[in-house]
């Protein structure tokens, strides 16, 4: 149960509608389209929706800027470098304002001060009331966070709730 959906319970679309209007996925490996912009890419989410063409592209202009990426709204992915490639991946992952974001190590490719401000993207998410998972190996993105889960071969080694830990300092 997620949200009050019983998950097994729903057909294929009802399952795919639920991950779109629920779910914000960042891939590793991005997978962005590579015969379209970053603006195009951002708005691929939006394009089953009957919403006016301007308002999908100012929703995607206003996510790029928002990691960073003013001005290059029309680059292609091979104009991009891979950690603005990642960024791309984030603003199209946000395009739908969805309460869960799940981030597959989403500042593996970045600098450390792009990764900061990513970081600072998803706190000002959590501090809206949504729920960012992170799979990271960078244990000081564990400052910003307020659980932490360690699997070991496939299991849970350790379940720390940070928040706790940090008051009793």
């Amino acid at each position: 149960m997620i949200a009050g959906f019983r998950l097994p319970a729903l057909s294929a679309d009802g399952l795919a509608d639920f991950r779109k209007r629920t779910i914000g996925f960042i891939f590793q490996a991005y997978h962005l389209l590579p015969y379209l912009t970053a603006r195009e890419n951002v708005m691929v989410p939006l394009s089953p929706e009957r919403t006016d063409p301007r308002e999908k592209a100012e929703r995607a202009d206003e996510l790029l800027a928002s990691v960073g990426l003013a001005g290059k709204e029309n680059r292609l992915p091979s104009e991009l470098s891979g950690g603005e490639s990642q960024r791309v991946a984030i603003a199209r992952a946000l395009v739908h304002d969805p309460p869960v974001l799940l981030a597959d190590e989403p500042t593996g490719n970045l600098d450390t001060t792009t990764g900061e401000q990513i970081l600072d993207l998803f706190s000002e998410w959590h501090g809206r009331g949504k729920t960012v998972l992170m799979v990271t190996h960078n244990r000081t993105n564990l400052s910003r966070a307020t659980r932490a889960v360690h699997l070991r071969d496939g299991l849970v080694a350790e379940d720390v709730d940070l928040s706790v830990a940090r008051r009793a300092i």
